[in-house]
């Protein structure tokens, strides 16, 4: 990879910090699962991964989220504009263990950073994911802390609790090994995570 995907890379990571930074004020562990997330990503000697490239059915939804955030807040729009420059890098992948077709042609995930990711960390992980419209990404769990901020309109669940929708820019703390799920309605879910890993 040469030195303009580097510094693509690093200007999508700056806004994604930006975008989640200026609302994980209130919310105590939010917050601090943030900045933790944060403060792991490599420094700026990392090389990026030898990732290969590669797209899933859902990724045709991306054009119509970008589009329904053309009007958004600048920093959201920030965030969609240098997204858009490293996606092309991104391998695209499907749920592990999912053995519905349905649902592996309606969602896909793509880690940017983290172990064999875009860039290389075993500290933190950031991704991303699609789904079309109408599609639950089923219950699961896992042992880091989560925290998500929404692209689209969406919900999320924890538990057995209420489904509670953010809405464009919200965000969501997924505390570690929580039950959660997520669910889009007529429209694409589009949003991205963070995960400190140690």
């Amino acid at each position: 990879m040469d030195t303009s995907a580097i510094g693509q890379l690093r200007v999508f990571l700056a806004d994604l910090r930006n975008a989640i930074g200026v609302k994980a004020t209130g919310d105590i562990p939010l917050k601090e699962a943030f900045h933790r997330a944060f403060a792991k990503l490599p420094d700026e000697e990392v090389a990026l991964g030898n990732v290969r490239a590669a797209r899933l059915p859902a990724c045709e939804h991306l054009e119509s989220c970008y589009g329904n955030l053309s009007t958004a807040e600048p920093r959201l729009r920030d965030l969609v504009k240098s997204f858009k420059q490293i996606e092309p890098m991104l391998a695209w992948y499907n749920r592990t263990g999912s053995t519905s077709s349905s649902f592996n042609e309606n969602h896909a995930n793509s880690i940017v950073v983290g172990p064999g990711a875009l860039l290389p960390s075993d500290e933190v992980q950031i991704g991303v994911t699609i789904m079309a419209p109408q599609t639950t990404y089923p219950d699961h769990r896992h042992p880091p802390e989560e925290v998500y901020i929404a692209l689209s309109r969406g919900q999320w669940r924890q538990d057995n609790g209420p489904w509670k929708e953010p809405g464009v820019g919200g965000l969501i703390y997924n505390p570690g090994n929580i039950v959660h799920a997520m669910r889009s309605g007529q429209e694409p879910l589009f949003a991205f995570w963070c995960l400190p890993l140690s």
